[in-house]
C-alpha cells in the first residue's frame, strides 16, 4: 500500500533474533521496545512502540501490497543500488499473512524460505531477522513495515547507514533530516509502468530498473557537460572563416561593381545600336532598361534585329546630309525603312 511520508516520520531498522514457530517468524516484539544500541534516539516517547491497534493497520498496508514482502541476505534489496551486487531473497512471505498475536507481537505466518536459507538457518549461519520500518517520531508508533533481511549483526554494527538506503530505496523522508518538507511518495503501479516492467514486478525489478536509469542518467549529464565544454572552447578559425559584417560589406561591393559594369555594357550596346539602325531614337529609354532588368534580353533583341543602312552616321544630328537629294530628315528616314519605301518614293508621298 502506498503511504505519504510525513514530516514527524523517520526509518529504523531494528534487529531481533529469528523466533520461528514453523511457517511462522516474529517481526515485532508487543509494546515498547528499542534497539540494542539504545536507539530510538530521536522519539519523544523514549521508544518504538507496536499494540493491536498499530499492528491492524500494519496488516491492512500489507494485504493491500500487489506483491509480496522480502527478506534477503543483509539488506541487500537496499545496498544493491550502491554496491551493483544482485539481491537474492532468502524468504517470501504474503502481505495478508502479517498475523497480531497478543501478548507476543506482530508475525508473519506462511513464510516461504528458499532452500539455500533454509539450509543456512538450519546450520545457524543466520540468526538474526532485522526488519526495516517507518516509525512517528512524537509516538514511536511503527507505520509500516518495508523491508526484512537476515543479518548476524544483533549489535547493529555498521547498520548506521540503513535507514538513509531505506529513505532513497522507499522515497521516504530521511531520519537525520527532521526538517525535511513531506515527501509524496510514487504510486507502485505508476512507477512500473514509467520504467516499463511488466505488472507483477518485484521490489528487486524495480531497484534494479531505476539503478540502471540512473546510470544512464549520469552518462546524458557528463555527455551535456562534454558537449557544453566543446561549445565554448571552439573558436572560428580566422583563416577559414570571415566575420559576417565583412562578408556583407564585400557582397555590397561586388553588387555595385556588377552594377556598374552593366551600366557600362548597356550604354556600349544601346550606342551601337543607335549609330548602325537597330535601334530608334525613340527606343533608346526603352532599350537601356531592357538592359539594367535583363541584359540578355537586350543582347538577343539587337543580334536578332537587323541593321539599317539609311539610318547609319547620324553625325549630321539631324540636319540633312550632302547626299540626300530628297531633304528627308534622319526620322523620316527611319520611317521610310520601316515602311519599306524608297527615300524617293517616301518622298514623293510626303508631297503629296
Amino acid at each position: 500500500m502506498k503511504t505519504k511520508a510525513s514530516p514527524t516520520a523517520a526509518i529504523a531498522a531494528c534487529i531481533f533474533e529469528i523466533q520461528a514457530e514453523g511457517p511462522a517468524i516474529q517481526l515485532f516484539p508487543v509494546g515498547a521496545f528499542k534497539a540494542r544500541d539504545g536507539r530510538p534516539r530521536d522519539v519523544a516517547a523514549g521508544a518504538w512502540f507496536i499494540d493491536a491497534q498499530v499492528a491492524q493497520r500494519l496488516i491492512a498496508q500489507a494485504a493491500a501490497r500487489a506483491t509480496d514482502v522480502v527478506i534477503d541476505y543483509e539488506h541487500q534489496t537496499l545496498n544493491s543500488a550502491e554496491n551493483g551486487l544482485p539481491a537474492p531473497a532468502a524468504a517470501w512471505f504474503s502481505g495478508s499473512g502479517l498475523e497480531w498475536r497478543e501478548g507476543q507481537g506482530l508475525f508473519a505466518t506462511g513464510v516461504y524460505w528458499t532452500d539455500k536459507a533454509s539450509a543456512m538457518l538450519a546450520a545457524r549461519e543466520y540468526r538474526y531477522l532485522s526488519p526495516v520500518f517507518t516509525y512517528d517520531k512524537q509516538t514511536g508508533e511503527v507505520l509500516e513495515l518495508l523491508h526484512v533481511g537476515l543479518t548476524n549483526y544483533p549489535a547493529l554494527d555498521g547498520m548506521a547507514s540503513l535507514p538513509a538506503l531505506a529513505a532513497a530505496r522507499f522515497e521516504l523522508a530521511i531520519p537525520a533530516a527532521p526538517s525535511a518538507q513531506e515527501n509524496q511518495r510514487v504510486n507502485r503501479e505508476q512507477l512500473i509502468e514509467a520504467l516499463g516492467l511488466s505488472s507483477d514486478a518485484s521490489d528487486e525489478d524495480i531497484q534494479t530498473a531505476l539503478t540502471a536509469l540512473k546510470a544512464n542518467a549520469t552518462k546524458v549529464d557528463d555527455l551535456q557537460q562534454s558537449l557544453a565544454a566543446l561549445k565554448a572552447e571552439r573558436k572560428p578559425d580566422p583563416a577559414k572563416f570571415a566575420p559576417i559584417e565583412v562578408v556583407e560589406a564585400l557582397k555590397q561591393d561586388i553588387a555595385a561593381l556588377k552594377a556598374n559594369q552593366v551600366e557600362g555594357e548597356v550604354g556600349q550596346l544601346v550606342k551601337a545600336g543607335l549609330e548602325d539602325g537597330r535601334l530608334l531614337p525613340a527606343q533608346e529609354s526603352w532599350a537601356r532598361e531592357l538592359g539594367q532588368t535583363n541584359l540578355a534580353a537586350l543582347k538577343g533583341y539587337l543580334e536578332k534585329t537587323p541593321a539599317i543602312a539609311a539610318l547609319k552616321g547620324r553625325q549630321t544630328e539631324g540636319r540633312q546630309p550632302q547626299d540626300n537629294p530628297h531633304g528627308l530628315s534622319d526620322v523620316e528616314l527611319q520611317a521610310a525603312a520601316l515602311t519599306g519605301l524608297s527615300p524617293e518614293a517616301f518622298a514623293k508621298a510626303k508631297g503629296a
